[in-house]
C-alpha cells in the first residue's frame, strides 16, 4: 500500500509526479475530476452544461450522481462569490491563477462552503491531490495554501464585499452579473430582487406532472411510495407532485408512463388560462412537450397539434408522448410561417428567450446573458407571434409563453404585436383564474410568476382574437 503523504513533503521531481498519477484515484476523486470537466467545458462554450454532465454521468457510478450534479450545478450558481472568495484568499486577480487550477479550486470553494458531507480537511486534500495531476508541486502547494486559509472561515460573512456600487454588491454576495440585477432592481424593486437571486441560488427540486383522466395526484403519490419515492401535492399546479426523496425515474410507475417530469411553474403556465373540453389547440414551438402534456392533463379531450421547427427535438416528443400513452398531432413546422389558418380555438405559443427565468435549472445561462442577446431574442419572438396569430380563430385566444422574467422579452414584445394588429386584444384574467394562480395576475392579460423556493419564473400573455 502507498503511504500518503502530507502535502508539505511534496516534491518537485517528474519522479514524483509519476508516482502519484499511477496511485489509483477514489470514487470520490472521480467524481471531482468529472466535475471539474465538466465544469472547463460549460464555461468554456455555449453549450448547455447537460450537454457535458449527462455523459460524465453515463461513466459515473450511479450511486455517485447526485454528488456530480452537485458539484457542477453548485459551482456555476455560486461562480462570482467562489471567485470573490479565491481572488480575497491568494491575493492574485483570477488572470494570475493557473487556468488549469480554476476547476479544481471553485469546486472544493463550493465544498468548504455549501455541502458538509465532505469533511474540509479532505476536500482540501482532494483538490490538492487534483491540481497535482494537472500542474507541477509548486501549483499544488499554492492551492493547499489558498484552500487551507479559506477552510479557517468557510462563511460568507468571514469575506465581505467593499463595493459601494448596491448592484455590483448584491451581484458578488448573491453570486450573478452586474447585468441581471440591475435590470431587476429597476424592473422589481430591492426586495423582490434579493428574492430572486436568493431562490436561483437553491437546489432546484424535482416536480411532477400527474394526469387527472388517470386518478390525478393521489393515486400516483401512492403508486411512488411502493417505489420508495416520496412526494406531496405542489402548492401552486394542480397536477403537480413535489419529490421528497428517492429517484421517481427508476420506478414503474415511470415505466408505465404514469407522470412526466416538469417543473411547477411550467405546469400552470401551460394552462393559464384554464382551457375548455374539447378544445381545439395549437402548440407552436412545443418540443420536448410540455405545454401539450400539461393541457392534455388538465382536459384530456382536448384536441391537441404540437409544431416544431426541429425534427430531433420532434423525435422526443414522439418519444416522450409514447411513454405517455398520448396522442397529440406533431408537425414539424416553422412558428413564424405555420401551415394553418384560423383554426384554433387556443394558440400557444413558447417564444424563444434568454431563461431568465430557470437560472436555477440552467446557470450557466446567467454568464452568458447580454443585453444584445436579449434584443435578439426579442426580435426573433416577434415573428413567431406573428406568425401564430393567423392561426387563431375569432374569438379565440392566443396565448404568449416564455421562460424569461424580462419586460423586452414579453410585454414589449406583444406591445409591438398589437400595434399592428387591431384584431387582438389583451384578455382580462380576473375571472378565469381561481388563487392561488390569480395572486400572480400583474396586469390585465399578463401573468407572472418570478423565481422563488420552490419554482422556475415564467411569463404568460392572453390575448383574444375580436369575434368578428
Amino acid at each position: 500500500m502507498t503511504r500518503r503523504r502530507p502535502i508539505r513533503n511534496l516534491g518537485s521531481g517528474p519522479g514524483w509526479r509519476r508516482r502519484r498519477a499511477e496511485a489509483p484515484l477514489t470514487a470520490h476523486a472521480k467524481v471531482r475530476e468529472s466535475a471539474a470537466f465538466v465544469l472547463e467545458r460549460t464555461l468554456d462554450s455555449r453549450a448547455p452544461a447537460s450537454t457535458f454532465l449527462d455523459g460524465a454521468l453515463e461513466r459515473c457510478d450511479p450511486r455517485d450522481h447526485g454528488l456530480l450534479r452537485e458539484l457542477v450545478l453548485g459551482t456555476l450558481r455560486w461562480l462570482r462569490f467562489i471567485d470573490h472568495v479565491l481572488v480575497s484568499a491568494s491575493g492574485r486577480p483570477l488572470s494570475r491563477i493557473q487556468r488549469a487550477l480554476l476547476a479544481p479550486l471553485r469546486i472544493a470553494v463550493y465544498q468548504l462552503f455549501f455541502l458538509d458531507r465532505v469533511p474540509a480537511h479532505a476536500a482540501v486534500n482532494e483538490a490538492v491531490e487534483q491540481a497535482a495531476g494537472r500542474t507541477h508541486a509548486g501549483g499544488a502547494s499554492f492551492v493547499n495554501g489558498v484552500l487551507r486559509r479559506i477552510a479557517r472561515s468557510p462563511r460568507r460573512d468571514a469575506w465581505p464585499v467593499e463595493e459601494g456600487d448596491p448592484a455590483v454588491r448584491l451581484g458578488i454576495l448573491h453570486s450573478h452579473p452586474d447585468l441581471l440585477v440591475e435590470r431587476w432592481l429597476r424592473t422589481y424593486g430591492e426586495k423582490r430582487t434579493i428574492a430572486i437571486l436568493t431562490a436561483n441560488n437553491r437546489p432546484k427540486p424535482l416536480h411532477l406532472l400527474a394526469f387527472r383522466e388517470r386518478g390525478g395526484r393521489a393515486p400516483l403519490a401512492e403508486q411512488l411510495i411502493d417505489d420508495d419515492v416520496g412526494v406531496e401535492p405542489s402548492v401552486l399546479a394542480p397536477h403537480c407532485l413535489t419529490v421528497r426523496w428517492g429517484n421517481p425515474l427508476f420506478s414503474e410507475a415511470y415505466r408505465r408512463g404514469a407522470f412526466y417530469v416538469q417543473d411547477e411553474a411550467s405546469q400552470l403556465a401551460a394552462i393559464v388560462p384554464p382551457p375548455a373540453p374539447r378544445e381545439r389547440v395549437l402548440d407552436v414551438a412545443a418540443a420536448p412537450g410540455g405545454k401539450t402534456f400539461a393541457l392534455l392533463a388538465d382536459q384530456p379531450d382536448a384536441y391537441c397539434v404540437a409544431t416544431d421547427l426541429s425534427l430531433e427535438r420532434l423525435h422526443t416528443m414522439r418519444r416522450n408522448s409514447a411513454r405517455l400513452a398520448l396522442a397529440p398531432l406533431l408537425c414539424a413546422a416553422d412558428g413564424a410561417a405555420l401551415p394553418f389558418r384560423d383554426g384554433f380555438d387556443r394558440v400557444v405559443v413558447d417564444l424563444p428567450c434568454s431563461g431568465t427565468g430557470t437560472l436555477r435549472k440552467h446557470p450557466e445561462l446567467k454568464w452568458r446573458i447580454s443585453a444584445a442577446e436579449i434584443d435578439r431574442l426579442a426580435e426573433q419572438a416577434g415573428s413567431l407571434v406573428r406568425g401564430a396569430a393567423d392561426c387563431v380563430r375569432p374569438g379565440g385566444l392566443l396565448v404568449v409563453v416564455t421562460c424569461s422574467i424580462e419586460p423586452e422579452e414579453n410585454e414589449d414584445v406583444v406591445s409591438a404585436f398589437l400595434e399592428s394588429r387591431s384584431d387582438f386584444d389583451l384578455r382580462d384574467l380576473s375571472a378565469d383564474l381561481r388563487r392561488p394562480a390569480a395572486d400572480h395576475v400583474e396586469a390585465s392579460g399578463l401573468w407572472r410568476l418570478l423565481p422563488a423556493e420552490g419554482h422556475d419564473g415564467f411569463t404568460v400573455q392572453t390575448l383574444q382574437r375580436a369575434a368578428g
